[in-house]
């Protein structure tokens, strides 16, 4: 059940005259600001805005998307128990919005909002963020002999492409399959980086497609694909382990 919006909704000057903002995502920033009141995030479904809109679950996502690319919410996701249905998803408020010219009771209602997402922000809720960032960017240096940071910027990829659905799993898979192919070749492998890997879309749905049907043409299916071993430390292997036990998909085999 969605919670009910506060009355007054904050559309802050940068945000009204966005104009690289498509459709109506500057009107659906504002009703995001409204449904933050309560809790300092909003978990309404992509179906709820379409709804209230009147227009498709896809031109919601586009402007979710747009919103988020200007950095003014962020999204997290989380999964239900070994699947990659998404179970329960989360947006807040990136950049509070300035006072400057707003009316009287929404300068108030701001006040409301900001004490109670910087509440959430700064309590337990902050800190269980389901994102591995540091396993996955780990295990990149681990297969590919390098030494990337668990800094914001590499952070930043692996979050787009969680939201965009993809698993941790896929992130391994993608890992396993370029090193294998790229390591070596002297014109490649300076590729094996979290920008390349991690920060297109479709460059990183490409890859994971490629390292599906390789495992296809070896005998097996997408749906068990597996992870190599390989080379590599213990504690690499003990990660893919546990990547093929939270996501049941197979043995760890070439």
């Amino acid at each position: 059940m969605v919670e009910a919006p506060n009355y007054y909704a904050i559309i802050p000057a940068n945000v009204r005259y966005d104009k690289s903002l498509p459709g109506k995502a500057i009107l659906l920033y504002g009703e995001i600001t409204a449904l933050c009141n309560q809790k300092g995030f909003c978990w309404a479904s992509d179906d709820y805005f379409a709804k209230l809109y009147g227009v498709t679950k896809m031109s919601i996502q586009n402007w979710l998307k747009s919103l988020e690319k200007n950095g003014y919410i962020s999204r997290e996701v989380t999964y239900k128990k070994n699947t990659r249905e998404i179970e329960h998803r989360f947006i807040r408020m990136s950049v509070p919005p300035t006072q400057k010219n707003l009316g009287t009771p929404t300068q108030k209602n701001f006040r409301d909002n900001s004490t109670s997402i910087n509440k959430n922000h700064s309590g337990a809720e902050e800190k269980k963020d389901p994102i591995h960032y540091k396993e996955i960017i780990d295990f990149l240096n681990e297969k590919a002999g390098r030494d990337f940071k668990n800094v914001e910027g590499n952070q930043k990829l692996i979050r787009a492409r969680i939201n965009e659905g993809y698993s941790e799993h896929d992130f391994a898979l993608v890992i396993v399959f370029k090193c294998k192919q790229w390591l070596g070749d002297s014109k490649m492998e300076q590729y094996l980086r979290p920008g390349t890997l991690f920060g297109s879309s479709k460059k990183f749905d490409q890859y994971l497609d490629e390292a599906k049907q390789s495992r296809k043409q070896k005998g097996k299916t997408p749906e068990q694909p597996g992870l190599s071993v390989g080379e590599g430390s213990a504690r690499a292997a003990d990660y893919m382990a546990e990547l093929e036990k939270r996501y049941g998909t197979g043995e760890l085999s070439e």
